[in-house]
């Protein structure tokens, strides 16, 4: 069981994060191999969000489907997933992954990295705990092919 101090934890309090933006952001079908294939949460740079992630999200599905967590520790070892969150990491990394990316169907969300959307990155959380709120990159999300719905564009700052 997780104790009140451990949700009040920046690694909780983002997870929470994570998993209501899954509610707002629509992947195409073909962005899942079968009708029962996993949502996919990837994790880049450090993994301390990993345990907080899966008490999190217990029970729960994402998108009407089980889900997992992947931990990657390079570029060349992210195959498939549908959510990438990247943690600790510096914008040059940052850039990296943007462009390898590209082309897939991967929401990329940073981790307060500076820059983030303005460099091409989808989704950066910005904030302090326990008040966080979210930067937006349209155009990247649209290139991505991941629709966002109305109420979440309220609730974030647009970046172009």
């Amino acid at each position: 069981m997780v104790s009140k101090e451990d949700t009040d934890k920046p690694e909780y309090v983002k997870s929470g994060y994570l998993y209501n933006l899954t509610k707002s952001i629509y992947w195409p079908q073909n962005a899942f191999n079968f009708s029962v294939s996993p949502f996919i949460i990837g994790i880049f740079g450090s993994n301390t969000i990993n345990k907080a992630l899966i008490n999190t999200l217990r029970d729960k599905q994402i998108q009407n489907r089980e889900w997992k967590t992947e931990l990657y520790s390079s570029i060349e070892t992210i195959h498939h997933c549908h959510l990438l969150f990247a943690t600790e990491i510096e914008l040059s990394v940052a850039k990296l992954l943007i462009s390898a990316l590209r082309d897939r169907q991967i929401l990329l969300v940073a981790d307060n990295i500076n820059s983030f959307c303005e460099k091409g990155g989808m989704i950066n959380l910005v904030g302090n705990n326990p008040n966080y709120g979210y930067q937006i990159n349209l155009k990247a999300l649209n290139y991505a092919r991941l629709n966002v719905s109305p109420e979440f564009l309220e609730l974030a700052t647009i970046i172009e």
